[in-house]
């Protein structure tokens, strides 16, 4: 199963993740606050796991040149997967409505504009299809559990929360982006501070504001109603009594 950019595998497992949070919603449902918390903790931790253990195959793949600095958990994704275990034990709504909103945009937007070199890969067979692919699934399915569980009730009044926590990450990596590349020499570009060469988005951004970091501020404007959609989808139906409330 080659994967690519709205092939057919690539819509096949957009449909799994769909069927998998279906059932585990129906499950969890029914638990208390306790236990959706514990099993998605669980959850969270594995894809922690997944992800590590993704990067040490892709470390030994001879056609994957893989330099460590570059591929430390520090893009928008990554730090999701590592912040949400922290979010549900945390239980903070802020937190939860940036893992919520975040896990799912950034997701859908990695996998429709992935790295050349992990796009027409077989899904199964290969680390780039399986790791690449996979995490960001397994992240799509972390992401809307928090709510379709009943776990978290999205609030409108947490938006500016989570696109602040998403400010303060980007600026941040800025900086680490600049003290990384002090210290290798290397071209190392977390969260996109620096552009993105081919990606015809961002670089309609820079031709708008040609200043890194701040070219990237205008996508704010249509970022914030896509907020606002997902929580909107997030209040549909009667929260669970027990939900971490916005």
């Amino acid at each position: 199963m080659i994967i690519s950019v709205l092939n057919t595998t690539w819509w096949l497992l957009f449909a799994f993740d769909a069927l998998v949070i279906v059932a585990l919603s129906l499950v969890l449902r029914k638990k208390t606050a306790d236990e959706k918390s514990k099993v998605m903790f669980a959850l969270g931790v594995f894809n922690c796991i997944y992800w590590i253990l993704y990067k040490v195959i892709l470390s030994k793949d001879p056609t994957f040149e893989f330099i460590l600095p570059t591929e430390l958990p520090f893009h928008l994704c990554n730090l999701n997967t590592f912040i949400i275990p922290f979010a549900i034990k945390s239980k903070k709504p802020g937190l939860l409505n940036f893992c919520f909103c975040f896990g799912v945009l950034g997701s859908v937007l990695a996998m429709l504009s992935p790295d050349p070199g992990f796009v027409n890969v077989p899904f199964f067979s290969s680390v780039r299809g399986y790791g690449y692919w996979g995490t960001h699934h397994i992240l799509i399915i972390q992401s809307v559990l928090l709510v379709s569980s009943g776990f978290y009730r999205p609030g409108y009044k947490e938006i500016p929360k989570s696109i602040g926590i998403l400010l303060v990450l980007y600026f941040g990596m800025y900086v680490i982006n600049l003290v990384l590349r002090k210290l290798t020499g290397l071209p190392i570009n977390y969260l996109f501070t620096f552009g993105m060469e081919g990606n015809t988005f961002i670089e309609a951004f820079y031709r708008l504001i040609p200043v890194y970091p701040l070219y990237l501020l205008p996508g704010l404007i249509p970022l914030y109603p896509a907020c606002m959609g997902l929580v909107a989808l997030g209040r549909i139906g009667k929260p669970a009594p027990d939900a971490v409330h916005s």
